[in-house]
């Protein structure tokens, strides 16, 4: 269990609001994590950016969740590796209010989540393979575990201090050191996309734009 990490400042994390993880989608092959792992409608939006406070479980024991909302702040979001186990929820309502009352923004969890209804009147974002009315166990000793470690949730390596961009679609995570290359890169604000979709709508195609139809050229001229 290691307690202190290094975490990216707020002005970085606040430049990493103005990047689309969608936009990472189009460019970046490591860091998405899979399709499985879905935004549960438990906030009015899956905005989400925060530092990764990462947790690995054994999928009946959550203790090291328990631990790991005590050593989570503002600006931190809740990892959780279960190995996809969907059974038992480590996370539900009384986990939910811990991690706001500690400033937490959000939780990731490669497994499953209980008490949606709850945590939907917080307003607090979720992210997770699926829903289930069957918790993690209260053990007389527990199982083990490991905090702030790297995990593996849907594909994705995290380690703590990385930073998890979320939106409706998904959840994409952003190693510290690459932080300011990514900001610098693909911020929103420079217009290009806006002035992509006026020229569709000035009648140009998004085959000649993109640059598609020379390259099935190529593609007809090598038969």
């Amino acid at each position: 269990m290691i307690g202190d990490i290094d975490r990216p400042d707020d002005e970085q994390l606040r430049a990493l609001e103005r990047v689309d993880p969608n936009e990472l989608g189009h460019h970046k092959h490591f860091g998405h994590s899979s399709p499985e792992i879905q935004f549960m409608g438990t906030a009015p939006s899956g905005e989400l950016v925060g530092t990764a406070v990462t947790v690995r479980i054994p999928p009946v024991d959550g203790t090291m969740v328990h631990k790991a909302i005590e050593l989570a702040g503002p600006t931190d979001v809740l990892v959780i590796e279960m190995g996809g186990h969907e059974t038992n929820a480590p996370w539900g309502a009384v986990t939910t209010h811990a991690a706001v009352a500690n400033g937490a923004r959000g939780v990731v969890i490669d497994g499953a989540v209980t008490d949606t209804a709850e945590i939907t009147e917080v307003g607090f974002p979720v992210f997770a393979r699926a829903r289930t009315n069957r918790t993690v166990q209260r053990l007389s000793e527990s199982l083990g575990g490991d905090v702030n470690v790297p995990v593996q949730v849907g594909g994705a390596v995290v380690r703590p201090g990385d930073v998890a961009i979320g939106n409706d679609d998904g959840v994409v995570f952003v190693p510290r050191e690459e932080i300011d290359e990514t900001v610098g890169r693909y911020a929103r604000g420079d217009g290009a996309e806006a002035e992509l979709i006026e020229r569709l709508y000035d009648g140009e195609s998004l085959a000649d734009i993109s640059g598609a139809n020379d390259r099935i050229a190529e593609l007809e001229d090598g038969r």
